[in-house]
């Protein structure tokens, strides 16, 4: 822009020169006129007011015509520091934008820029520091949540990034609030037929642009999951010839919008758990990044292993994006599974037990049941949210609008299925064995 800038610097200069040299006199455009036509052939016959212009012309005094080219070198010097300032303000604009965006690394890739402000590949959104060799920038910290949410069975990196000498606001532990420009990645790799080893489907983007204002986007990689990563906001189904979806960027805020500050798994239970790794809750501590620790330094799921997981299933697949009171899609229900911080003292003083233990469901219905439950203890063929999860649409005859989650999933967590049916039948003995 600023070279753009300079040459209708030039340009502007280069005609005002020209206007300045035939005010001062005809000679040169004369000449210039008759080297390649006959100016006098085109033009009409010499009137009165001809010769009265020529007469005017002769009869210009010295002193007038000084004045004249004083006149117009002044008009040429005040344009010409015009189009500079013109060029300065340019300069300064391109300079503004420059310092809105982020500070990338160079993975080694030439990127275009979106509407938003956002990468048009993956190799410029900074996760990379060489994009031919994928090695991860650093800076950008990889983190294993301790509970995850269920996507098909794909396999997930992520990684995050705050920008320096910035902490995450955790003065409320439930609900965090990180800083501008931080940047999270999240990787989804499926194990494909003849594949040697999982192929990269998509990698989402999640980027903090402003307080309160996320831009979100996936980037969809080639097949061979290894040589372009683009966006791709509309979403994708049957991804790479599977059943996979990559969700579009409304389906994405529909469940992100579901938090405060807008992020998901990155947040104090599922980082807390034993199972959690990278950039854990106790990392987090020890790098004071977190302006507020949590009591204790983690937080701890109550229960035993079985009542944990299943807890723990359940608050980052259903609470922490709908289930929730702040704000989440099912939070009209009543029926909330997010973990709180302050009521991890029992199983029973969790809002997954008090608003959902051996409590009717408000309209749900599950088919030939007389009765359906949130959770039924011993007895899963009247626990509505479990066969609600056990379950997908427009498979064997389950109608539109019963699978839990209802976005984007087309397979069930059968391994994660059979920890919430081991905790509603647990202590049932054979009572509970019925499916």
């Amino acid at each position: 822009m600023r070279t753009l800038a300079l040459l209708l610097v030039s340009l502007a200069c280069a005609t005002l020169a020209a206007c300045s040299t035939s005010s001062a006199g005809s000679g040169d455009a004369g000449a210039s006129d008759s080297s390649s036509s006959e100016t006098g052939s085109d033009a009409e016959p010499d009137s009165s007011a001809d010769a009265d212009a020529a007469a005017d012309s002769t009869s210009d005094s010295p002193a007038d015509s000084a004045a004249a080219a004083d006149a117009d070198a002044a008009s040429a010097t005040d344009a010409a520091a015009d189009a500079d300032a013109a060029a300065d303000a340019a300069a300064d604009s391109d300079a503004a934008a420059d310092a809105s965006l982020p500070v990338y690394p160079d993975a080694g890739a030439d990127c275009g820029i979106g509407d938003s402000g956002e990468p048009l590949d993956l190799a410029c959104t900074g996760l990379y520091s060489d994009w031919s060799t994928k090695t991860v920038a650093p800076g950008n910290q990889p983190y294993q949540p301790g509970y995850v949410l269920w996507s098909d069975g794909a396999i997930k990196s992520r990684w995050i990034a705050l920008p320096a000498g910035t902490q995450i606001d955790t003065s409320s532990m439930d609900d965090w609030t990180f800083p501008v420009d931080t940047r999270i990645w999240k990787e989804f790799s499926l194990v494909l037929p003849d594949a040697g080893a999982p192929t990269r489907i998509e990698t989402r983007l999640l980027w903090k642009q402003a307080p309160g204002t996320w831009y979100r986007t996936t980037y969809r990689w080639s097949a061979d999951g290894q040589t372009s990563a683009t966006e791709l906001r509309s979403g994708e189904m049957n991804a790479a010839g599977t059943t996979y979806e990559v969700p579009s960027a409304f389906e994405c805020d529909e469940c992100h919008n579901g938090r405060p500050d807008g992020v998901l798994g990155f947040e104090a239970v599922a980082l807390s758990a034993a199972s959690a790794s990278g950039l854990t809750m106790s990392q987090l501590v020890a790098q004071n990044l977190v302006t507020t620790p949590p009591e204790g330094g983690s937080l701890v799921v109550p229960g035993d292993p079985i009542a944990q997981a299943a807890l723990g299933w359940l608050h980052i697949n259903c609470g922490v994006a709908c289930h929730n009171d702040v704000g989440g899609l099912a939070s009209n229900t009543a029926f909330l599974m997010r973990l709180k911080a302050a009521e991890l003292g029992s199983v029973q003083t969790t809002d997954t037990y008090t608003t959902g233990w051996n409590q009717l469901t408000q309209a749900f219905q599950i088919p030939d049941a007389a009765a359906t439950y949130r959770f039924h203890a011993c007895d899963l063929a009247t626990s509505g949210a479990y066969y609600r999860a056990d379950n997908r649409d427009n498979v064997n005859g389950i109608p539109q609008g019963v699978q839990m989650p209802p976005l984007v999933s087309h397979a069930v967590d059968d391994a994660d299925m059979a920890t919430l049916a081991a905790w509603i039948n647990e202590g049932c003995g054979d009572a509970g064995a019925g499916d």
